[in-house]
């Protein structure tokens, strides 16, 4: 029997791999499933043996595993924080490597805001907000911004000074009679009204996935949201603090998906997809004046892990970043998402369970309306798996295509054309 103590111990033990290759994975039994899922959880986004990377990682364990990123410097971390930065368009200009897992670079993110403002003379600001069906990960801090409702039991033992607003999702919440710019300004009051309720002298920060993720299914904003929020939290003196662990580092075609908004935010912090699954990397993007208050102030980040900066995991960000800092690279990214955005739409728009296709790059999500929608959602995944051998993440409300970058043409056709027929099949049996 396994020792191993298994997330969902009830179930029967998962199935061993034997080898993942590109977008491939093959089960020990012989299967090969192509996955649309990067991995399950969306970080393999160069899909797994991808060479110039697995070399990168040889050469650095030749090198070193490991060693403090306090107490000692590493080439590779510099150019990976150079890197990060080069083709933003928001202008924050410093890295800080803070863990291994989104979670972390969340909690991070939170306490820099936080000491930033406890350095400038205001200990007070120890409030955060968040939205309604956001998730930022599930350690305390992170876990308490969320909204998921298997958590929730948590609650008694998480921070009290947290608060959340309406989730900006225009498909549910912008009225029928509303322009998106009056949507836009009404979620940004939402804020606003929420900040004077706790007291503007009382609040940090304002943390968001800049694309309402994974609970409800890759949400772009209106345009002009986050100008609108970017000019409350300002006005209030809040910082503004996106989570792109989901869908930075080229998943939207763009480096951060912020980029697609014009916004300069305070932080952004990034985990899942800055290594790929080659490494456990996380990072929190700020800027020099935050640096300089905590310079001026208690003379340091009083925030460290462990293996942050892991060298290892550095090394294997370094060659995956560079691969994805690439023009043709972040087209073919938009491209191929438009691209399977519109054949979805076109073949399924007319389908009485079809509702929305929405997304950027290719972080997008098909949302159904049918009975028993859940497990509408498990059944296409099931048979997409048991009779085509194609994984996909289909749950709740929504299917979430969330594959790696490398995906190419063919397989994009194969995927759209098994899906295509897989919905329409599971359909007649609803």
């Amino acid at each position: 029997m396994s020792k191993v103590f298994r997330v969902f111990p009830k179930d029967p033990t998962p199935p061993f791999v034997s080898k993942a290759d590109g977008v491939y994975i093959y089960k020990k039994n012989g299967e090969k499933l192509l996955d649309t899922t990067a991995g399950g959880t969306s970080y393999s986004i160069l899909g797994w043996n991808h060479p110039e990377i697995n070399s990168a990682i040889k050469e650095q364990l030749h090198r070193f595993g490991h060693l403090d990123y306090k107490l000692w410097s590493d080439e590779n971390t510099e150019n990976l924080a150079d890197l990060l930065v080069s083709r933003a368009n928001h202008g924050l200009d410093r890295v800080y490597f803070s863990g291994n897992s989104g979670a972390e670079a969340c909690e991070a993110a939170m306490k820099m805001s936080y000491q930033a403002h406890y350095d400038l003379g205001k200990p007070e600001k120890k409030w955060f907000i968040s939205r309604e069906q956001s998730y930022h990960g599930s350690t305390s801090d992170a876990l308490v911004l969320g909204e998921r409702p298997n958590l929730e039991f948590f609650r008694p033992m998480l921070s009290p000074f947290r608060a959340r607003i309406p989730m900006h999702h225009p498909l549910y919440l912008k009225s029928e009679n509303e322009t998106s710019d009056n949507y836009a300004k009404r979620s940004a009051d939402e804020l606003e009204k929420k900040i004077l309720e706790i007291g503007p002298e009382n609040v940090s920060g304002f943390v968001g996935e800049t694309i309402m993720g994974g609970l409800v299914g890759d949400v772009p904003p209106v345009k002009n949201y986050w100008k609108y929020i970017r000019e409350v939290c300002t006005r209030h003196d809040v910082h503004l603090i996106l989570d792109e662990v989901y869908c930075g580092t080229g998943t939207t075609g763009k480096i951060y998906c912020c980029d697609w908004d014009f916004v300069k935010p305070d932080f952004i912090f990034i985990g899942k997809t800055l290594a790929a699954g080659y490494g456990a990397l996380s990072a929190v993007i700020t800027s020099s004046e935050i640096e300089s208050i905590i310079k001026n102030g208690q003379g340091r980040l009083q925030q460290t892990t462990t293996h942050q900066a892991h060298s290892l995991s550095v090394s294997a960000a370094l060659a995956v970043q560079k691969i994805i800092h690439n023009d043709a690279f972040l087209n073919n990214v938009y491209s191929s998402g438009e691209y399977m955005r519109k054949t979805l739409a076109s073949e399924l728009g007319d389908h009485s369970f079809f509702y929305d296709v929405r997304g950027r790059g290719l972080r997008f999500s098909l949302e159904y309306r049918c009975q028993e929608k859940d497990k509408f959602g498990r059944k296409l995944q099931s048979d997409m798996e048991n009779k085509h051998k194609i994984l996909i993440n289909g749950k709740w409300h929504r299917v979430c295509f969330t594959p790696a970058l490398i995906l190419e043409k063919a397989q994009i056709n194969q995927v759209l054309d098994t899906f295509i027929s897989t919905f329409k099949d599971v359909a007649k049996t609803f």
